[in-house]
């Protein structure tokens, strides 16, 4: 380790957890058949995968922030609460798991406001952070973050700067934490540049399908770097709930199941030689939004 690496000090990460079942999040990515629709089956996922994910950030000692749907905060209210007085961060993950670039303009403000309003109601604090579902701010949709600042929210995480996906992305995007002219806050999700090529890290299937090693040096580069990763993952990568669709392609079950099963296991190894904080907490120590501060409504 180098002199200057001895020096630098020790970067908080943000540990960030996607709260949606897997069938409603899968909707618009594969056809689902109307018997795995059920409600109260994903609620019941929600609530069980939610609370063993608890357990395990208190056990690690990590608070994270949770970027949970307004349609959770209404049907499941006393889940937003535990995760809240976990002294965990409430975002905002939209009202319905439905991605922008495919709404209006008009319908997507509607329904975030209503997502925000439910949040707020169920956590008893304000909500500063958004993630769009299926990171949907694209070239399309970047009309979305004019309305996000315009709802009072003080940071997004939605873009994944990068071109090699045929759902999210914006290759020309900047990979560190920035302000936009409107006001708002942008932290991308985290990716690095490998031989003139960007890659996505850190979240996700990249999380379960890439070598644990590979995504701690990833990490540990960024760090150095002076910049805090954003990382992702969802309850069910977690949790000990997961529906298992049968009818999927070889091709669709490597990629939506492989390496669930091992996530609590990962995510704890992890969590040895970094340390991780809430979006909004790094950022105010950061200076990048000193004019927030967190406290009930």
């Amino acid at each position: 380790m180098t002199h200057d690496e001895l020096k630098r000090p020790e970067i908080e990460n943000c540990l960030s957890i996607d709260v949606e079942a897997f069938v409603e999040g899968n909707l618009e990515s594969f056809p689902i058949p109307s018997k795995y629709l059920s409600k109260a089956a994903q609620d019941y996922e929600i609530e069980k995968n939610t609370d063993v994910f608890l357990e395990l950030l208190d056990e690690l000692q990590i608070r994270a922030t949770f970027f949970v749907l307004g349609r959770i905060a209404r049907d499941l209210p006393q889940v937003v609460r535990r995760v809240a007085d976990g002294r965990n961060e409430i975002a905002c993950h939209s009202d319905e798991h439905l991605r922008i670039f495919n709404l209006r303009p008009q319908q997507f403000r509607q329904s975030l406001l209503s997502a925000k309003k439910s949040l707020e109601d169920a956590s008893g604090s304000r909500i500063f952070g958004f993630r769009a579902p299926d990171f949907s701010i694209t070239q399309a949709s970047i009309w979305a973050l004019d309305v996000l600042s315009e709802a009072g929210f003080v940071y997004d995480s939605s873009i994944y700067p990068i071109a090699m996906h045929d759902v999210y992305g914006i290759g020309d995007a900047e990979t560190g934490i920035h302000k936009l002219a409107n006001g708002l806050i942008e932290w991308p999700l985290s990716a690095v540049d490998i031989l003139g090529k960007r890659l996505p890290f850190g979240g996700g299937g990249y999380f379960r399908l890439y070598p644990l090693a590979i995504t701690r040096r990833w990490i540990r580069t960024m760090n150095l770097h002076g910049c805090p990763c954003m990382l992702y993952i969802h309850p069910y990568e977690v949790g000990p709930i997961i529906p298992r669709i049968e009818e999927l392609s070889a091709y669709r079950r490597f990629r939506h199941y492989h390496n669930c099963r091992t996530g609590r296991t990962r995510v704890t190894k992890l969590s040895r030689g970094f340390k991780f904080s809430t979006a909004i907490q790094i950022l105010q120590k950061s200076g990048t939004s000193e004019s927030c501060q967190i406290r009930p409504m």
